[in-house]
């Protein structure tokens, strides 16, 4: 098949969840079928990123977008029914290549990832389109709104929450959606019943997770928390961590370090290093973050979706300690395969309970691991990726076009 990918951000390096995600998905797929990549690239794209995924992808077209016109851009939006972040990628460049694109490629499904990009091919129906949600954006709205205690962050969210959710009414025009967790598929169920909605999960490459270099061994007075900081929820939960959980834990095992790993921390992350806490910025490796730690906290308060910092871990055999809004994006059993707590003390004691029973350590990693292995896998979801794509295309087939077989 010939299959169009249209991304927000350019997915490489893949460290980003939703970077992370399209790429999971893009590299399994190309080694069957011809990829094409249309791609917004912001400052700071380099081109060896770019050079890295030539091999994967028959066709590659870029779009610069400058910070300075997409945030013009959410300006002119206030006085309209816009969500600010479908106006932030607004571009009559992007539109037209993308016409171009398929009047030259002609895809047999286009990939729509994210929500704001499905603006470029909206009234384009000359191909089968499948809008990848990942999660529900309305959910992260309202979890983000309830958690927020500033009164104008809580104002702007109430008004992209109320657009972004009469906004999620073009989706009944579009072949398919897909969302990755039973959670967000309800939510988005809901909200648009005349839409087309399935689950396709978010992957990891599980092929290569038990082959670490050397003989790492847990340390067992070790925890990690890992994440893009740029990313709020991941900010939050890492001070909600530090200040609240962490010191709760070490209490109860005095010596006990947590280590903080994720790329671009900000100041308010970075300044939460020192006694037993260590902020360690990007690693090449985080493999071996994970592999060198005793258990994975996850106390995110706020988000949407399924939280790759959990399916990492417990695919490297790390237990997992995670809230009930981690746990809400993965289909594992509580107490079975992880732990779960919302509260500073009973996160703490979950955690501490985990520390201090290796064999529970070892029958919850090796439950979560199998889990993982089975339904996370990216051959596995790139299989689910490619029975969704043979479905909408073979659901509405096109005139044959001069000069195309």
């Amino acid at each position: 098949m010939r299959i169009l990918y249209l991304t927000s951000r350019f997915p490489y390096p893949p460290f980003r969840g939703d970077m992370l995600h399209i790429y999971n998905i893009l590299k399994p797929i190309s080694r069957r079928h011809e990829v094409t990549l249309v791609s917004f690239v912001q400052r700071g794209t380099r081109t060896d990123w770019v050079d890295a995924l030539r091999p994967l992808c028959h066709r590659i077209e870029l779009v610069y977008l400058p910070t300075w016109r997409s945030l013009l851009q959410c300006l002119r939006a206030i006085f309209s029914r816009c969500p600010f972040q479908v106006a932030y990628f607004k571009s009559r460049a992007m539109s037209e290549l993308v016409h171009r694109v398929i009047a030259e490629e002609h895809p047999d499904v286009a990939h729509i990832h994210l929500i704001r990009m499905a603006q470029f091919v909206e009234a384009n129906r000359d191909v089968p389109r499948v809008v990848d949600l990942t999660d529900a954006t309305s959910l992260y709205l309202e979890r983000f709104r309830a958690a927020s205690r500033n009164w104008l962050m809580k104002l702007l969210l109430s008004e992209e929450l109320r657009r972004i959710l009469l906004y999620e009414r073009l989706l009944a025009g579009f072949e398919l959606s897909l969302v990755c967790s039973r959670l967000d598929l309800s939510v988005m169920q809901a909200h648009v019943p005349e839409a087309r909605f399935e689950i396709v999960r978010n992957s990891v490459n599980t092929g290569n997770s038990p082959s670490l270099e050397g003989d790492i061994k847990a340390d067992p007075r070790r925890i990690i928390f890992t994440g893009n900081m740029t990313y709020f929820p991941n900010g939050d939960a890492a001070r909600f961590l530090v200040r609240e959980i962490f010191p709760l834990i070490r209490r109860a095992i005095p010596d006990l370090q947590l280590y903080i790993v994720g790329q671009n921390p900000p100041a308010s992350v970075r300044s939460l290093a020192g006694e037993g806490v260590v902020v360690t910025g990007f690693v090449k490796d985080i493999r071996a973050e994970y592999a060198r730690s005793a258990v994975a906290v996850a106390p995110v308060r706020f988000g949407a979706g399924t939280q790759y910092k959990i399916l990492e871990a417990l695919a490297l055999g790390i237990p997992v300690v995670t809230s009930s809004t981690g746990m809400g994006g993965v289909d594992l059993i509580p107490e079975e395969d992880i732990l779960v707590a919302d509260g500073p003390q009973d996160f703490a004691e979950q955690v501490v309970r985990l520390l201090r029973d290796p064999d529970l350590r070892k029958r919850m990693s090796r439950s979560a691991a199998e889990k993982v292995l089975s339904l996370h896998d990216w051959e596995v979801v790139a299989g689910k990726v490619e029975r969704v794509y043979s479905s909408v295309a073979q659901a509405r087939p096109r005139q044959n076009t001069p000069g195309v077989a």
